[in-house]
């Protein structure tokens, strides 16, 4: 029985980095650590399925044991197509017990590759196409939302399909289940699959095992622990984060039906599910934790409750600070990034979290902000607290995207990943996400890329320039609107863009909420359109917004948002004395910071 490790600080982390990572890993792979609970007790529960998400008297319980037979029969399966271990296994399964069994055989065969399944057919073949599927896994039980795409797929000739039961496990006597090399890549996860051109990101037996680790002294996984899982298992958030990095450290997974928070009921039923199932460590995006503060667990009822993990986009600080005091329980936000496993930085769970900041790096793994030139070159290492691109380096990182040339691959010099996004790490060493240098429009999570909007619609006869960028949401983060100048001449409304921008951007995620038409769009010196002056004018537009829904009146109501040189913006608004609270907390459900403050008196 092992005991949980503490985390309350930087000394934590440096404690438990003084063993090397070889050491603790004594050569095994992530197939080996389950191996290793497996024989420790087979008996244990691994995996607890409630089939319609809600339900936890309908709950079906899958031992250790089951598991691992349940992926070695998946394996005996797979090897009559007698694939090599580089050769890809296409997975396009929803949540479930035999998800995660198929995935411990493709990687104990060759390469698993999990698909986004609510992507369009069209958008399926091509990555299948990208990462050379040899073999397609697909569900025998097809859940209803999408079944018309994985139907038409299913149509293709060209491809080798084995269907897998999703929902249970196929127990069989020999429970054997070969392991793989720690420098052999064993998955592929694609990244940007809203884009013409998919990134494939291989990750090697030791990056997963590495992450495993890592995972386990982040969040405190033992034998003793039950996790939420309700992400889908195509990403590496569900299938690694909350699936098999908790099974690798003796944790029960419980999965709440094959769509997770998608699934019908699933939300509004989450906090009695985490009281009835018991579950103690529950993890989801910034929307699933609003709907929690709002509505949280009863801790008289959820006894085991003790963490929960905010994943996939920036969590507002009010969201956090209101589930915690209503539950006594900790929230903290990690960051990272598929390429690094998602094991990055995360919040001490045990000490004093720092609100707004994304915590601290984990044990081996290193975080520095770096000034680029135009170029997007490394010149320089940043001072503490200067804001700079965000660039990380340890076992966790991968080793670059698959079939593409040296001069795409995002690495700076010394081996440190470009992460794409702008922060500052400080004199604590806590480390603050302050904007995006790559302009990934993350909605609920999911990066879109703006230039397959801007694609769409400067393809329009009467569009001068296009540039997409996120709004502010409440729920999901950020939605997508687009900036539009309009040909010399020409005229066009909001309503006929959109409506040209929903017939030519297949990723209906994508397509752009709101089309402001402005005379000109912003340009740098170099004839770029200035994006930074966009967000700054979609900002100062949410929080005008919001203000004026509770003042009534916009005369009232001054507005003003500005770069921040710790917090990337800053928006300030002044209102009347007797609205200041009421504005300042509409606009405290929006990740980005607020300054609220007497329209008759000075900032504060």
């Amino acid at each position: 029985m092992s005991s949980r490790l503490t985390f309350s600080g930087a000394d934590d982390v440096a404690a438990f980095a003084r063993v090397p990572l070889a050491t603790r890993l004594a050569g095994r792979d992530i197939l080996l650590m389950l191996r290793d609970q497996f024989d420790e007790d087979g008996d244990a529960i691994a995996i607890r399925y409630l089939p319609d998400g809600v339900s936890a008297n309908k709950a079906v319980t899958y031992s250790r044991r089951s598991l691992v037979a349940g992926a070695a029969a998946i394996a005996d399966q797979l090897a009559r197509f007698r694939l090599s271990p580089h050769d890809t296994i296409a997975s396009l399964l929803p949540n479930g017990p035999g998800t995660i069994a198929a995935a411990l055989a493709a990687m104990a065969i060759g390469r698993l590759a999990p698909i986004n399944i609510y992507l369009e057919p069209g958008q399926i073949r091509t990555l299948l196409t990208q990462c050379d599927a040899k073999v397609v896994l697909v569900p025998r039980e097809i859940p209803p939302a999408v079944a018309e795409t994985l139907t038409a797929l299913q149509s293709d000739n060209a491809l080798a399909f084995v269907t897998i039961h999703t929902t249970t496990l196929t127990e069989e006597a020999d429970t054997s289940l070969p392991s793989r090399a720690l420098n052999e890549i064993v998955t592929l996860f694609h990244t940007g699959g809203t884009t013409g051109l998919p990134k494939f990101v291989p990750l090697t037996a030791h990056n997963l095992a590495a992450g495993a680790l890592i995972s386990q002294f982040g969040y405190g996984y033992t034998e003793h622990d039950s996790i939420l899982c309700a992400m889908p298992m195509f990403h590496v958030g569900g299938l690694f984060a909350c699936s098999l990095f908790p099974l690798a450290c003796g944790s029960e997974v419980v999965i709440l039906g094959p769509l997770g928070y998608r699934g019908d009921g699933v939300v509004a039923a989450l906090p009695s599910t985490i009281e009835t199932v018991d579950v103690s460590v529950v993890v989801g995006p910034p929307t699933i934790i609003a709907q929690l503060a709002n509505n949280p667990p009863d801790r008289t009822r959820a006894k085991r409750l003790r963490l929960f993990v905010n994943g996939a986009a920036a969590l507002p600080r009010v969201l956090g600070t209101r589930l915690s005091q209503a539950t006594g329980v900790p929230v903290v936000e990690p960051w990272g990034l598929t390429e690094a496993t998602l094991a990055v930085t995360s919040g001490p769970r045990d000490g004093s979290n720092v609100q707004g900041s994304v915590g601290l790096p984990l044990p081996y793994c290193e975080v520095k902000a770096f000034q680029v030139d135009d170029s997007g070159r490394a010149i320089r290492a940043c001072d503490a607290d200067e804001i700079g691109v965000l660039a990380v380096r340890g076992p966790m990182v991968f080793g670059g995207y698959l079939n593409r040339a040296l001069n795409q691959q995002p690495f700076f010099e010394g081996g440190w990943l470009d992460t794409g996004d702008l922060g500052r790490v400080d004199s604590d060493g806590f480390v603050w996400v302050t904007g995006r240098a790559k302009e990934l429009i993350k909605r609920g999570g999911h990066g879109i890329d703006p230039g397959m909007i801007e694609d769409a619609l400067t393809a329009h006869p009467k569009v001068a320039l296009a540039a997409a960028v996120g709004k502010p949401d409440a729920y999901a983060g950020e939605i997508p609107v687009a900036y539009i100048q309009l040909r010399t001449g020409e005229t066009a409304s909001a309503d006929e863009l959109i409506a040209h921008a929903r017939a030519h951007i297949a990723e209906r995620a994508a397509i752009p909420k709101d089309i402001i038409l402005l005379t000109k769009l912003p340009l740098t010196a170099v004839g770029k359109v200035h994006k930074q002056v966009l967000k700054l004018d979609i900002t100062q537009r949410v929080a005008q917004e919001c203000a004026i829904s509770i003042v009534g009146d916009s005369r009232l109501i001054d507005v003003t948002v500005e770069p921040h040189p710790l917090h990337g913006l800053e928006a300030y608004v002044r209102v009347p004395e007797q609205f200041i609270e009421a504005v300042r907390d509409t606009l405290s459900a929006f990740s980005f910071r607020v300054n609220v403050s007497s329209l008759n008196q000075g900032l504060s």
